[in-house]
């Protein structure tokens, strides 16, 4: 179950991340935290638990096999995820702020009157 977690996981860290690069107003400060600090680190800690569980298996249980195979998969989605991500913001440009045009003074009401 844990393998196929990771596997979902890393699917859906990837979906984002395509969506960031397809769809840029998805690229916001929610959406980059999501990939970089929870999607991706969670879907290769979840395939490294499942890798390092059967590190000594040597039978070639198709169970077995088949949630080393998910593993791998979910990491190798999670990096291209991650590489997604790390591409937009490096190629990325600064932003400057715009400057506010100057205020106009406040005129009485009593003087527009007159």
């Amino acid at each position: 179950m844990v393998a196929l977690s990771s596997v979902w996981l890393g699917l859906a860290t990837l979906l984002v991340a395509v969506g960031m690069l397809v769809y840029r107003p998805w690229m916001t400060d929610y959406t980059v935290p999501f990939v970089l600090w929870l999607g991706a680190p969670g879907a290769m800690c979840l395939a490294g638990l499942v890798l390092w569980a059967y590190r000594k298996e040597t039978s070639e249980d198709k169970g077995i096999v088949a949630q080393r195979l998910q593993a791998k998969v979910a990491i190798g989605l999670a990096l291209f995820a991650a590489a997604i991500v790390y591409g937009l913001i490096i190629g990325s440009t600064k932003l400057e702020p715009i400057e506010a045009p100057a205020q106009l003074p406040i005129i009485p009401d009593i003087v527009l009157r007159t």
